[in-house]
């Protein structure tokens, strides 16, 4: 692969993670305001929502994988 398209691959995947995240942490934050400072979510749906997250990661990879 082309060094600049490694460049500009990893330079889109981050600026897209982490506006995700931002997102993400904002969402969070504005749910826990309404509800007078209570966290959104449990701990268990939060364990939830990261193993979904790995197991995205996981799928992404072997789509990559079976592209070569």
């Amino acid at each position: 692969m082309n060094q600049n398209v490694k460049t500009i691959t990893l330079i889109v995947g981050i600026a897209l993670g982490a506006f995700l995240g931002y997102r993400a942490a904002l969402n969070f934050i504005e749910v826990s305001e309404e509800n007078s400072g209570k966290l959104p979510i449990t701990a268990s749906q939060g364990l939830q929502v990261g193993l979904t997250a790995v197991t995205a990661l996981k799928q992404i990879g072997k789509i990559s994988r079976n592209q070569g």
